[in-house]
């Protein structure tokens, strides 16, 4: 458990905590959601944001002043979901750049993404868009300079040291080097983001 949460707020209808990692980050969202009135609480992968409307901020601030520290949360990760990925090509028309800047062939990178088992770190940036750990340190492949206007769902990107998986299609500037057709999001599931933080992927090239 981790001590000395102090509140700050960032906007006029914005309070945020700084915490130290990304289950820290979902165990203290997960609590502030059942104990705290508030119009939003998103975590992020080291800080919970809280948005509240102006006329709660007396019990906003009060509620938060309580919360001296994140409370423990015990997360049951259960088997890997397995992702299978069409690496290269038009489904991922960055993979040989990506290899140039890694210095790796395509076979060793493909090699190297199959081989690790990874953990869903963070929901953002769009919805159900996956920020996923598990890469070696040195893959910090930059974004891209210029974004593309539309990604297509499913696809699947690099960058700072992150596997992110677009589960709609979305403006986009993440390096693509492929694309799963996995049902990433199904409105008619009880959960329809088919990937949560905390999961453990595989990923499987076909």
């Amino acid at each position: 458990m981790s001590a000395g949460l102090i509140p700050i707020r960032i906007a006029d209808d914005v309070f945020e905590f700084k915490v130290e990692t990304p289950a820290q980050a979902q165990a203290l969202a997960s609590y502030l959601r059942e104990d705290l009135t508030a119009e939003d609480v998103v975590a992020g992968l080291d800080r919970v944001a809280v948005r509240f409307a102006p006329e709660d901020l007396d019990h906003v601030t009060a509620r938060l002043a309580k919360v001296k520290r994140v409370p423990t949360a015990e997360q049951e990760t259960g088997p890997a979901i397995e992702i299978s990925v069409k690496y290269g090509g038009e489904a991922g028309p960055d993979l040989e750049q990506v290899c140039e800047a890694l210095d790796l062939t395509i076979d060793a990178f493909i090699a190297l993404h199959t081989g690790n088992i990874h953990t869903v770190e963070m929901i953002g940036f769009t919805p159900g868009f996956s920020y996923i750990s598990g890469l070696p340190d040195d893959f910090a492949v930059p974004r891209l300079d210029n974004p593309r206007p539309r990604v297509a769902a499913g696809s699947v990107g690099i960058s700072a040291g992150f596997t992110g998986i677009y589960a709609l299609q979305a403006p986009g500037g993440w390096p693509l080097i492929g694309r799963t057709d996995a049902m990433l999001f199904d409105a008619d599931r009880d959960s329809p983001f088919l990937l949560s933080p905390g999961q453990q992927v595989r990923f499987r090239a076909t």
